[in-house]
């Protein structure tokens, strides 16, 4: 099986969906205004950790057991109920979050309607089909549940008022979900999985927390600095934030969706074949590296015009914040194979540890910087925190699941990321659409040249097994 085959269907069906989505936000910025769009966002960075609470890692845990081969219907109904108590604790904990909300409009009514969601998200077996590497029947989940919420959005919101049909239309979108892949499982694994069962629910748990720790700590890396503006600055300051957070979360769906599929793969390989893991990583860091270094490029002389474009002149004061947030799309991108693989190899407290430093640092960066400089000094705390995660997860890999020469991986698309903005720079007074068409020949160019004069290929990238512990 070639893993990244099996990636490439997931991926084109997620960036179906995820393309849906960000249309969906950019209307959405437009209809609802600076400050409701704030509301909006800010509900939306709250309701993150209580969906990551109410999963506590099970999810990822799951998946990775599907991947290694365990009874799929035993797995089912152990997970299942485990996620629901989970739900409905972290849907009481919400309720009790309203009496020390901000009195914004409309946002307490909006973020309980959101909670909903996190039922079907505690019912939905997208993870078994995750797990056995079926992203062909993944991929047509998620587009039906984003065409739902995307076709609700258009039709129903057009003003500010319509703000609280937005987590009716995605609680929909999302039962519809669940259901799709609940009925996809009966077919295939002979009816829904029953009797449930909480026996040794705590020998599930503990594994799948310090996995749902790490993913937390990611999330909270992302958009703690959205609440922090939110309760310091108000919802406009998170309007514009999140218009310049917008194109990088965009540019990393593909990333996002690339390491779902991955980690199927890399846990599948690292349980039957080393070799075979080493070279899926090998790989995963040469794609991921051309991919991912031109976005900051893109993000620095770019901004202003991809604001405009999206969001209007009301939103003109994000562009500084997505300047620098660009770069942050680069640093997560590639650190993500290290994160992964860093979990399929067993070593989950390993990614943990360095979702904790990075957290800790981001945590201190914003609560000195956004008093001072607002959203520009939240942006640089992202990407100072997302400098640190990369080194720290690359460290660690090394160290203990396999030493990579990553001077192979990165010195060409650096060099032409590098060649880019010098020609880029030097073109500034031209129209900023054959900028784009020059700075794309020049770094393609630029990467075919160096690769055919280096031989650049997996032969090239060092690779040996380390001390596990």
């Amino acid at each position: 099986m070639n893993p990244f085959q099996n990636i490439i269907r997931l991926s084109v069906g997620d960036f179906v969906a995820k393309t849906l989505n960000f249309f969906a936000s950019v209307y959405l910025a437009r209809v609802l205004g600076v400050t409701s769009y704030g509301t909006l966002e800010f509900a939306l960075s709250i309701l993150t950790y209580f969906l990551f609470l109410a999963d506590g890692g099970l999810e990822l845990w799951a998946t990775r057991e599907a991947a290694q081969g365990r009874d799929i219907r035993d797995l089912a109904a152990r997970i299942v109920p485990l996620r629901l108590v989970l739900a409905a604790s972290a849907f009481g904990f919400l309720l009790i979050l309203q009496t020390i909300l901000p009195d914004y409009p409309a946002l307490k009514t909006v973020l309980v309607l959101f909670g909903l969601t996190l039922f079907p998200q505690a019912v939905s077996l997208k993870w078994v089909f995750m797990g056995q590497e079926q992203m062909t029947r993944v991929a047509a989940g998620l587009v039906t549940a984003q065409v739902v919420f995307v076709t609700g959005v258009f039709a129903f919101v057009h003003s500010p008022v319509g703000i609280v049909w937005i987590p009716v239309l995605r609680l929909v979108a999302d039962l519809i979900m669940a259901a799709y892949f609940l009925r996809l499982f009966a077919s295939t694994y002979g009816g829904v999985p029953w009797p449930l069962k909480l026996q040794g629910a705590s020998a599930i748990v503990r594994p799948a927390l310090v996995m749902g720790g790490s993913q937390a700590l990611g999330i909270m890396s992302y958009n703690f600095d959205s609440i922090l503006l939110g309760w310091m600055l108000g919802p406009a300051a998170v309007g514009l934030y999140s218009a310049a957070y917008k194109p990088v979360t965009a540019a990393l769906a593909m990333p996002v969706t690339y390491y779902q599929g991955l980690f199927p793969a890399l846990s599948r390989t690292f349980a039957s074949n080393r070799s075979d893991f080493h070279q899926v990583v090998a790989r995963s860091l040469q794609i991921t590296s051309i991919f991912a270094l031109p976005l900051g490029v893109i993000g620095t002389f770019f901004a202003a015009p991809i604001i405009d474009l999206l969001f209007g002149a009301p939103y003109a004061g994000s562009v500084p914040a997505l300047q620098l947030l660009a770069w942050s799309a680069v640093l997560t991108t590639l650190r993500g194979t290290f994160k992964h693989g860093l979990n399929a190899a067993g070593r989950a407290e390993l990614d943990l540890r360095c979702g904790t430093i990075s957290v800790i640092a981001n945590i201190t960066l914003n609560l000195l910087l956004i008093p001072r400089f607002g959203i520009l000094g939240a942006a640089a705390a992202t990407v100072s925190t997302e400098a640190l995660w990369f080194i720290t997860a690359a460290w660690y890999f090394n160290r203990r699941v396999a030493s990579i020469n990553l001077y192979s991986v990165l010195v060409s698309p650096v060099a032409a990321c590098a060649f880019m903005a010098v020609c880029l720079n030097l073109v500034q007074s031209a129209f900023w659409g054959l900028q784009v068409w020059i700075g794309a020949a020049v770094y393609l160019g630029t990467l075919f040249a160096c690769n055919r004069k280096r031989g650049w290929g997996p032969k090239t990238i060092e690779l040996e097994t380390v001390r596990k512990d």
